[in-house]
């Protein structure tokens, strides 16, 4: 029997009610939110009062916020009558109390006072202040819904989830594939979960840091051979690799490009070889944990109908085809209903207003560290690409036919990236051989890339998740995401946090319980689908989620994040104990396009400061992020950085000089920490 559930709560409680909806949805129960149920225009107190009458169970989620709303009241009154006539075999009431019940959350209360009898006799579960869905608490609930009594003993739970990981309040609509004869789901944006990512390192374009860096070996070797050099490749291989588990460890879902699928020897490798790995790959394409994205005017479905002049390519489409036929895939796309893109549209635009903003291209060379004559030939040559673009769009508008398909990414990298051609007959834009007589490919190959990625973030409201190797440099380009929070913050706000966290942290400790886990060298793709079916994994990821959604409300306990790795902690079986050294969390602030790291390890505490400009307006960016590791670090293999975004808003003042040293001097005076200067 799927018991019919009533969820009566205050919308200031709406994260933990939503929480404890999903939970029992996942286990069988017909679950009644007001928030989904109720349409505009629809008569919505008789509707509450049908699903009321309806209900098997009610579960009432108190707080001092609840107790205050006269509909709760009346919700959780009326049940108490209903189970008092028909009778517990017939209808039941359940609380969910978050926090200690305190007496002032009744004060002056008459209709309470029922709720308080109740409360004197019969069981309740309790959350903790932050109404955090435990898993052990949802498992007491759901045995008393069945019947199985409260207590722990007699909880008999399956450990198997239904691993779907589409946004449980939405149904993807069903599409048939004629070509590959199977059903996919065309997913929108409010069908993907809030922890939804973009993984910038699975771009086929994407170029790592270290291959920016004349010191480096692989900086001659891809100036020469672009994606053709096979040592660039193996490199490429491990780089996407990492990034692509450690997006799977924080995030429900994840956006992939199918070009990125086809093209990609990480992805090829899946494909091609038998075995764990890809099965683990197909139950991730299964369950809509990867999310295929579909753009350009001739991807409507997941199967592919034309085939390569590259036998190697034929078959991967082959078997990508096969996998298509077999696997009913979840596939996203900018507009479902026509043959176009916004990406080019917004590209585009970008493109042609690219000279306009000069106080934004005079920080973008500083940072990148110009003289005054490059300063001069980079924004000129910023006012070419302007040019140009602001002719295409004369030449063929962008309203008419919808398409802008002669001015591209690709034919950006011909005209201030790439070689015309290549004497080998290599494809210069699909293997990205740079042009050394090109002024700023470099620079200009950076900048576009991170602002094309951002279009599809910005477009699925869905995270850019930047690679792990990212530079903080490439912080200047925050501008670009349109997301800046809306909250300011003051310096004494920011310093009270950071005391709160440092005189109370055990973070070090619950770091140290990870163990040799620490390290993604250690895991396989089979092993994280496993973990991604733990109950822990569901209650972790959804408490990050929370973390994050209210980053710009300035509402954060920086103790949340003892409670996150606890959490972490408990998906995992650590193997061996991890060299002390090696254990560090940072603190990454960003305020305008500087940026601050604040690294704490078991020996020392230090910051590193990196170069940057403060915006010249009232309204400064400030950006909070938290990683495990030490971001100083050159050694990446020893991070695995959590996504969490503590704080996303503004300063309220335009001294950006001033804020960002106060806070140093309050970090290094009050705690200890020591300065390293940047190598």
């Amino acid at each position: 029997m799927n018991e019919k559930v009533f969820i009566s709560y205050s919308h200031q409680d709406n994260i933990c009610a939503h929480g404890i909806a999903r939970y029992l949805r996942r286990h069988g129960c017909d679950v009644w939110i007001d928030s989904e149920k109720l349409t505009l225009g629809s008569g919505w107190s008789n509707d509450i009062e049908e699903a009321l009458a309806q209900a098997d169970v009610v579960v009432g989620v108190l707080s001092a916020s609840s107790l205050r709303r006269k509909e709760v009241l009346k919700e959780i009154n009326y049940s108490l009558e209903k189970m008092k006539n028909e009778g517990l075999s017939k209808f039941r009431l359940f609380f969910v109390v978050i926090g200690h019940i305190h007496q002032s959350w009744f004060k002056d209360n008459e209709s309470a006072k029922g709720i308080i009898d109740y409360l004197s006799q019969y069981q309740y579960i309790e959350l903790s202040a932050y109404g955090e869905v435990t898993i052990d608490a949802m498992k007491k609930l759901l045995s008393a819904i069945k019947h199985e009594g409260i207590d722990e003993g007699n909880i008999v739970i399956s450990d198997e989830e239904d691993d779907a990981f589409i946004n449980s309040n939405s149904v993807p609509e069903k599409a048939f594939d004629n070509l590959g004869n199977n059903v996919y789901y065309k997913v929108f944006p409010a069908d993907l979960s809030p922890s939804c990512v973009y993984p910038f390192a699975l771009d086929n374009q994407w170029i790592p840091e270290i291959m920016y860096d004349p010191e480096n070996e692989l900086y001659k070797e891809f100036e020469d051979y672009g994606f053709c050099s096979d040592k660039i490749n193996n490199y490429l291989y491990d780089y996407r690799k990492r990034n692509f588990y450690l997006s799977f460890f924080h995030c429900k879902q994840v956006i992939i490009k199918r070009n990125s699928i086809i093209y990609n020897q990480l992805f090829r490798n899946m494909l091609v070889n038998e075995g764990e790995e890809k099965e683990a790959f197909r139950r991730l394409l299964a369950n809509g944990s990867i999310v295929v994205f579909l753009y350009g005017s001739s991807e409507f479905t997941p199967f592919i109908h034309k085939q390569s002049r590259n036998e190697e390519e034929n078959e991967i489409i082959e078997k990508w085809n096969e996998l298509c036929a077999e696997t009913s895939l979840y596939c996203i796309r900018e507009n479902w209903t026509k043959q176009f893109d916004q990406h080019s549209v917004e590209f585009l635009r970008f493109c042609s207003n690219l000279a306009m903003d000069r106080e934004n291209n005079e920080l973008l060379a500083k940072n990148m560290h110009l003289n005054e004559n490059q300063i001069d030939e980079f924004l000129i040559t910023l006012k070419n690409i302007s040019m140009q673009a602001f002719c295409q769009t004369h030449m063929n508008g962008t309203e008419s036919h919808g398409k802008v398909d002669t001015y591209s990414r690709t034919l950006f990298y011909r005209n201030y990236i790439t070689r015309r051609e290549d004497e080998n007959g290599k494809d210069p834009v699909i293997n990205c051989l740079f042009d050394a007589n090109k002024p700023f490919h470099h620079q200009l190959k950076r900048l576009i890339d991170i602002y094309y990625n951002s279009i599809f973030t910005n477009c699925f409201q869905c995270k850019a998740l930047l690679p792990d190797d990212a530079r903080p440099e490439n912080f200047y380009l925050n501008y670009l995401y349109l997301n800046q929070g809306e909250k300011e913050v003051s310096i004494e706000e920011l310093q009270y946090a950071f005391s709160e966290f440092f005189e109370n942290c055990e973070i070090l400790d619950e770091i140290e319980k990870l163990g040799a886990d620490l390290y993604l060298k250690n895991w396989d793709l089979d092993r994280i689908v496993n973990l991604r079916k733990k109950e822990e994994w569901f209650e972790y990821v959804e408490l990050l989620e929370m973390i994050n959604n209210r980053s710009n409300s300035w509402k954060v306990d920086f103790n949340e994040l003892e409670l996150l790795l606890q959490r972490f902690d408990k998906c995992f079986n650590p193997t061996e104990p991890l060299n002390k050294n090696d254990i560090a969390y940072t603190f990454r602030v960003c305020i305008g396009s500087k940026v601050l790291d604040i690294v704490k390890t078991l020996k020392v505490g230090k910051i590193k400061e990196y170069g940057g400009s403060f915006s010249s307006t009232k309204m400064t960016p400030l950006k909070v992020q938290f990683s495990i590791g030490d971001l100083t670090n050159e050694n990446r293999e020893k991070l695995i950085s959590l996504p969490v975004m503590l704080f996303d808003g503004r300063i309220d003042t335009s001294d950006g000089v001033s804020y960002f040293n106060k806070l140093k001097e309050f970090i290094i005076k009050q705690y200890g920490f020591i300065m390293i200067n940047e190598e």
